[in-house]
Order: C-alpha cells, then structure tokens, then sequence
C-alpha cells in the first residue's frame, strides 16, 4: 500500500510542473489529503482529479470538449496578462504568479484561522 501511495505521489509531483518550480507548490498535495492524516489515498487522488476535470467539464455532461479545453487555457491566460495585451512577457509573468502566491498564502492564513470546533462529550 505505500508503494501505491508513492507512486501516486510522484505521479502528481511529475505531473505539475508548478510542483518542480516552487517547493510552496506541495501545497496542492496537501490540498488533495482530503482527511489532512498525511497521506494521499487513491480514493483522494482520484477526487481530486475528478474535481479538476469538473472545473474544465463547463456544461457538466461528462465529457471535455476542445472548446472546454481551451476555455480553461485561455481563462488561465486572462489571468496572467495583466496589463490585457494578449502577450505574455516574462516580467508579467513572474510578477502575475507573485500576485497568485500572494492570493494562495492569503488563502491559506484565513484557513488557519478558522477556529477548531469545540465538542464537548
């Protein structure tokens, strides 16, 4: 079983190249830990990978189009070329994934944040 869950790893870390860029990238593997014990199980994995094919399957019938595709490419884009030149320059590249690291971090401290539930037994 640990070797599936190795293989699942270094599945998802060669798979994401934002994972080989920036070590801060593990936090889509922390994110697919569905119950945060440290370990991702097959079933998390595939969750996972479902949920991801749910954001690009735009009319929910199950299967991607190449316009659904490329609907997810260029929303991507959008958000990258943030002076709206439809060009992307390495400046604005750099400075567009500070700006998405920033928001994640932003994200990530108000889930820290989050009060643990109190149950009393």
């Amino acid at each position: 079983m640990q070797l599936i869950k190795l293989i699942i790893i270094s599945m998802v870390i060669i798979s994401n190249p934002m994972l080989h860029a920036d070590p801060k990238g593990l936090v889509r593997l922390d994110q697919m830990d569905a119950n945060q014990n440290g370990e991702i199980t097959l079933d998390e994995f595939n969750l996972s990978q479902l949920n991801r094919f749910n954001l690009i399957d735009l009319n929910s019938d199950g299967t991607i189009t190449e316009a659904e595709f490329l609907k997810s490419i260029s929303n991507r884009f959008d958000k990258m070329d943030l002076n709206s030149d439809e060009v992307l320059k390495k400046k604005e590249i750099r400075k567009a994934l500070r700006k998405i690291k920033k928001q994640e971090k932003r994200l990530q401290d108000n889930q820290k944040k989050q009060p643990k539930p109190f149950i009393k037994q």
